[in-house]
């Protein structure tokens, strides 16, 4: 499914592990070295997170390795979801390490030790602003090319050292230049900004890990070539089930004429299976629904139902109207009642009420069930 994206993100993934480790244990040798020579918490500290930094690239060159491993017997929709444990394992540790900072950053203001910081010193924390000011934009463009949580994740991680970089620069300044003790304040500063990210990073990935409606982009490509087949005249009830980038595997109803030949059905299925794999990468299974065109009463029960719901309640939408043999009432007409996520159970009850109200008024000769149901795809 989609070999050549896989290859690529592979590729992607390595690049930005190998250059991350390099990097990052350099800055954290210059940054501990200038650290203890001036005596600031807070270049300590930054140092420390670089540190931690190249531990999270090693994780990320594992992570991605592991992710791009191809379906097996045990994993038959192969290890995608690899990559978003490596972004929650970078935002916990960004966590942890904002905690740790706001800890040591307090007990500096308490008892804030001496600085001796010298031009130097400020000058090497002025390269590796540099650096990772390049390091941001780099994995950005990465991120975005092969749209990855986790090497985004990794971006804003290169953002944040920028903010403490210049926070602990400030500091050294502060205090060789102005006799300002003002490393404590910092470091409290830059450890929001961590938690920050760690938090709405965290809170994301795992979106992606419990589930997601499918984004109206992708569900409206989807939709468009099914309808683009001969014979298929709606859709609905579309679910993708996510397993990781590039690896999604989906559900629709398509509606067809009900006197349309099974043969015919089943060929214009296969193709808009096919057609949806191909353009897509996504495996797509449809249920056929039949429908009964040419019934005039049904497609004024319809059309009704449908008015009704784009005044009162337009995110909802109607479907499957039928009608069955009923031992009480002698027929009953039976649809789908399809409502957002989120719909509260008082407001069901009053428009599924509403509309038994207003076709029995019109069409007193059967009973009516409506099914609810939830969509899922995504409202915006």
């Amino acid at each position: 499914m989609g070999h050549h994206g896989l290859a690529k993100r592979q590729v992607y993934g390595r690049r930005s592990g190998v250059i991350g480790i390099i990097l990052n244990f350099c800055l954290f040798v210059m940054k501990l070295l200038v650290g203890i020579f001036s005596g600031s918490i807070a270049v300590v500290a930054d140092a420390v997170n670089n540190l931690s930094d190249a531990a999270n690239s090693v994780v990320t060159l594992v992570g991605f390795r592991m992710a791009g491993k191809p379906a097996d017997k045990e994993h038959p929709f192969g290890h995608g979801r690899l990559e978003d444990i490596v972004g929650i394992i970078i935002a916990v540790s960004i966590i942890i390490l904002g905690v740790e900072f706001i800890r040591s950053s307090v007990a500096n203001i308490i008892d804030p030790p001496g600085m001796d910081a010298g031009f130097a010193a400020i000058a090497l924390l002025v390269a590796g602003f540099f650096i990772k000011l390049w390091m941001y934009f780099y994995n950005r463009r990465l991120a975005r090319e092969i749209d990855s949580d986790a090497l985004m994740m990794v971006a804003k991680d290169s953002r944040n050292d920028c903010f403490i970089n210049i926070g602990t620069i400030a500091s050294l300044v502060a205090a060789a230049f102005f006799g300002l003790y003002i490393d404590g304040f910092v470091g409290i500063l830059i450890s929001l900004v961590l938690l920050y990210t760690g938090i709405t990073s965290a809170k994301a990935i795992f979106g992606n890990i419990l589930g997601k409606p499918a984004d109206k982009q992708t569900a409206e490509a989807i939709i468009r070539i099914v309808m683009s087949q001969d014979g298929i005249i709606g859709t609905h009830d579309l679910v993708v089930h996510n397993y990781g980038p590039m690896r999604n595997v989906a559900t629709i109803h398509a509606e067809m004429p009900n006197d349309i030949s099974i043969v015919d059905a089943h060929t214009a299925i296969d193709a808009a299976e096919a057609a949806v794999m191909s353009q897509m990468g996504i495996a797509l299974t449809i249920h056929l629904d039949p429908v009964d065109t040419d019934n005039k009463q049904l497609n004024d029960i319809k059309a009704a139902t449908r008015d009704f719901l784009a005044e009162s309640c337009p995110k909802a939408d109607a479907h499957d109207f039928r009608f069955i043999a009923c031992a009480k009432s002698g027929r009953q007409l039976i649809f789908e009642l399809e409502l957002p996520h989120g719909t509260q159970n008082t407001e069901i009850d009053g428009i599924v009420a509403e509309i038994k109200e207003r076709l029995g008024q019109t069409n007193p000769d059967y009973g009516i069930k409506i099914n609810t149901e939830f969509s899922f795809v995504a409202e915006e």
